[in-house]
C-alpha cells in the first residue's frame, strides 16, 4: 500500500465525525420544518431560493419558500435570495413561453400562477448595481439590503461610509429615492443622506449638525485614564480630517444642490435636483419618525410602500423539534412512536443488515484490503436487487 493510498483511507472514527459536522451543519441551516409549502398563505414577506437547474433559461424568474427548497430541490444548483415581501412560492408552476420543464412541487399541487410575484436580477443570482454574480466564497466585503425594492448592494459600488452613519439599521438606494423621492427627508439624528453623480460612488455626506455619538465627553485632566473609545474616537476624527480632500461631510444641505421647490414647513422632506443620486442611510426607530404629513401619507399609499411606516412581519417555518439530534436519536424516538409489530420489524431489519455489513467487512479484514466507495455501491445495490426479487 502506498504512501498515497494511506492518506485516502477513511476510518470509522472519521466517517462517525463527518456525521456529525454534517447534522451540527444542518441544524444551523436548516432549524425549521419544511413539510408545508407557503403558497397557501398568500402573498407574505418570507425567505426565497432560485432553482437553476428547473429555470435554467435567463427569463425564466421564479422563486421558492423554504419547505420547498429542501422537499423539492434538494440536489438542485440554488440560489438563496433572503427575505423578500409579497411573494407567493412558485414551486412547480410552468412559466409563459418556459421550454424546459420544471419539477413538480413535492407538498401542493395543482398551484394556479402569481401574478403579483416580482422579479429581479437576485433570481438569476446577480445583486447591486454592479450586477455581479454573489459568490459567498470569494465575496470579502459587506453587502446591504435596501429596504424598499430589497436587492443587495456592495460596500465597495456604495462608497466609504463616515464613522458618525456606520451604525446605520436600514438602507435606501437611489435608484428607489428616484423612484421615491418623497422618501428623501431632512437630516436628524436617525437619518444621513450620501450625494452622488453621474453613476459615481457617494462622494458628499449630509448629516446632522449634531448626532448622539458626538455628545460631549469630559476632558480627562492629568493623572485620569482615558477610555479606548475616546482614543478610537479622536483617532477617527483626525483620520476624517486627512480625508477632506476625498470625501466631503456636510453639516447641512448647499444650496446649489437643492430644488427651487421646497415642501411646506410642517413637512419633512428635502427635495433635491434631478442631477443628484441620494441614498439614505437609517438608524434605529427610524419607521417613527418618517414623515407621515398628509401629502406623504398619500404618497406612501399611491405608491404602496407604507410597508415602511411599521415594522414587517417575516414568516419563518415552525421550529424542527429534531433539529440538533443525531440521526440515531431521531430514529429511536420515531421507533417509540410505531406499534409494537412496526417497532418490532424494523429492528429485526436492522439487526439483519447490520449483520450482513459486519460479514461483508470481515472479507477486507481478513485479506488487508482497503474497502472503496464503489465496493461499499456494489454492495447496497445487491441488496437492493435481492429485496426487488422477493416482491
Amino acid at each position: 500500500m502506498t504512501e498515497q493510498d494511506n492518506d485516502q483511507i477513511i476510518t470509522a472514527v472519521d466517517i462517525v465525525d463527518q456525521q456529525q459536522k454534517l447534522e451540527q451543519e444542518a441544524q444551523q441551516v436548516l432549524p425549521g420544518k419544511f413539510e408545508t409549502c407557503t403558497f397557501d398563505q398568500g402573498y407574505i414577506r418570507q425567505a426565497l431560493y432560485s432553482c437553476k437547474t428547473c429555470y435554467p433559461n435567463e427569463q425564466d424568474l421564479a422563486g421558492f419558500c423554504y419547505s420547498c427548497s429542501i422537499a423539492c430541490h434538494a440536489d438542485h444548483e440554488l440560489f438563496e435570495l433572503f427575505p423578500k415581501r409579497h411573494f407567493r412560492c412558485d414551486c412547480g408552476i410552468k412559466k409563459t413561453n418556459q421550454k424546459s420543464e420544471s419539477a413538480c412541487c413535492t407538498l401542493r399541487e395543482n398551484k394556479e400562477p402569481n401574478p403579483e410575484n416580482k422579479y429581479n436580477h437576485n433570481f438569476r443570482g446577480r445583486y447591486c448595481r454592479c450586477d455581479k454574480h454573489y459568490d459567498p466564497d470569494q465575496e470579502d466585503g459587506t453587502m446591504y439590503q435596501c429596504v424598499v425594492c430589497e436587492d443587495w448592494f456592495h460596500d465597495r459600488c456604495i462608497g466609504e461610509i463616515p464613522s458618525n452613519v456606520e451604525d446605520f439599521e436600514s438602507y435606501i438606494c437611489r435608484d428607489c429615492t428616484k423612484k421615491y423621492p418623497f422618501l428623501i427627508q431632512k437630516p436628524d439624528t436617525w437619518i444621513s443622506l450620501g450625494i452622488s453623480k453621474n453613476n459615481e460612488k457617494i462622494n458628499q455626506w449630509v448629516t446632522p449638525t449634531t448626532l448622539p455619538m458626538e455628545s460631549a465627553e469630559p476632558t480627562p485632566v492629568a493623572g485620569q485614564k482615558r477610555k479606548l473609545e475616546q482614543v478610537e474616537e479622536e483617532a477617527s476624527a483626525s483620520k476624517e480630517e486627512d480625508n477632506q480632500t476625498k470625501i466631503k461631510t456636510l453639516s447641512t444641505t448647499s444650496s446649489e444642490q437643492m430644488s427651487e421647490e421646497q415642501p411646506i414647513s410642517s413637512c419633512k422632506r428635502a427635495n433635491y435636483k434631478e442631477e443628484y443620486q441620494i441614498e439614505i442611510f437609517l438608524k434605529e426607530g427610524w419607521r417613527s419618525q418618517l414623515c407621515q404629513c398628509k401629502e406623504c401619507e398619500q404618497a406612501y399609499k399611491k405608491n404602496k410602500v407604507d410597508y415602511l411606516l411599521s415594522e414587517e412581519e417575516t414568516f419563518e417555518p415552525e421550529e424542527d423539534e429534531d433539529a440538533g439530534k443525531s440521526l440515531m436519536d431521531a430514529g429511536m424516538e420515531h421507533m417509540m412512536r410505531m406499534d409494537r409489530v412496526q417497532a418490532m420489524e424494523s429492528i429485526m431489519a436492522y439487526t439483519t443488515l447490520s449483520s450482513q455489513i459486519k460479514d461483508f467487512l470481515q472479507k477486507f479484514k481478513e485479506s488487508d484490503e482497503v474497502v472503496t466507495e464503489s465496493h461499499i455501491r456494489q454492495f447496497f445495490e445487491e441488496k437492493r436487487l435481492e429485496q426487488m426479487t422477493k416482491k
